[in-house]
């Protein structure tokens, strides 16, 4: 009987660092993680694999924020997410006298006011987001690091 309890114990305490470790192991963004996936912030990601464009951005639910877990997305404060958002990136904002605003490297959206409204605009492959061009997307070939508008791998929730 004694057995029994210690094999218990042992089962909850593997169970837990498990999980504890598929939590809190990757705090890190654009890292593809043990369930095959990269939070690319709190509440998008991508898939990491064989045969998977790396640029098809994905979003988890309203209120729901990406995991390493096996379920991708959970809901918000019931569980740490994977990736936090960089406070140091900065990214355009809706102001006069703009009237779209890149959100991403390679997305942008159209502001009403100082809102943003709508969704986001994917740009096609091998392009960025460039406002400032007045073509809305550009060839990798025509923009330099310092003209990135946006430096962040997805938009971030409106």
């Amino acid at each position: 009987m004694h057995y029994t309890q210690l094999l218990r114990v042992l089962c909850s305490i593997v169970i837990v660092s498990y999980v504890a470790v598929g939590v809190l192991g990757n705090i890190t963004c654009n890292v593809c993680q043990s369930n095959k996936v990269k939070c690319l912030n709190e509440t998008h990601f991508s898939f990491c694999g064989n045969g998977v464009l790396p640029d098809q951005v994905l979003k988890c639910p309203v209120d729901q924020i990406c995991t390493g877990l096996q379920k991708i997305c959970w809901p918000k404060g019931s569980i740490s997410a994977s990736c936090t958002p960089d406070a140091e990136v900065s990214c355009p904002s809706c102001r006069e006298p703009n009237m779209f605003v890149c959100t991403s490297r390679t997305t942008f959206q159209m502001c009403d006011g100082d809102k943003l409204t709508g969704q986001a605009i994917k740009c096609k492959d091998n392009t960025f987001c460039s406002i400032s061009s007045k073509k809305f997307c550009v060839d990798r070939c025509e923009i330099t690091k310092s003209e990135i508008e946006c430096d962040r791998e997805a938009p971030l929730d409106a």
